[in-house]
C-alpha cells in the first residue's frame, strides 16, 4: 500500500525527497559492498587476485582479434590517404565515386 503523501505541505515533501534521496544513497553503498564481497569470494574460489580477476576483464577482446589490414584503394591525387576497405568511406573516395569515379579504379 503507497503512502497518501497528497496532503502534505511542501516542506514535508521536501523533507521526505531528501529522506529518501539519503536512503538511495545508503542503499547503493549496501549493495556496492556487498557486490565487491561476492566478486572477491569469486575470485579466491578460482584462486585469483582481485586485481588479477579486474586486469582480465579490461582486456579488449576487440583490440585483440583485430589485426592490422593493408591499404586496398588509394588517392591517386595524395598518395598519403589510402582505405582498407573497411569501415566508412573517407571523404575523398566517396567524392569521387559521387563524381562518376568506379571504387576499382583506386585500388592499389
Amino acid at each position: 500500500m503507497k503512502p497518501d503523501i497528497s496532503n502534505l505541505s511542501v516542506a514535508e515533501l521536501k523533507k521526505l525527497t531528501d529522506e529518501a534521496g539519503a536512503l538511495i544513497e545508503s542503499k547503493k553503498e549496501q549493495e556496492l559492498d556487498a557486490a565487491y564481497d561476492r566478486i572477491t569470494e569469486i575470485a579466491a574460489s578460482v584462486g585469483v587476485t582481485l586485481d588479477e580477476l579486474v586486469a582480465r576483464g579490461n582486456k579488449s577482446s576487440k583490440t585483440a582479434s583485430r589485426k592490422p589490414v593493408a591499404p586496398r584503394y588509394r588517392n591517386p591525387e595524395n598518395q598519403q590517404e589510402t582505405w582498407t576497405g573497411r569501415g566508412k568511406q573517407p571523404r575523398w573516395l566517396a567524392a569521387k565515386l559521387a563524381s562518376g569515379a568506379n571504387l576499382d579504379d583506386f585500388l592499389i
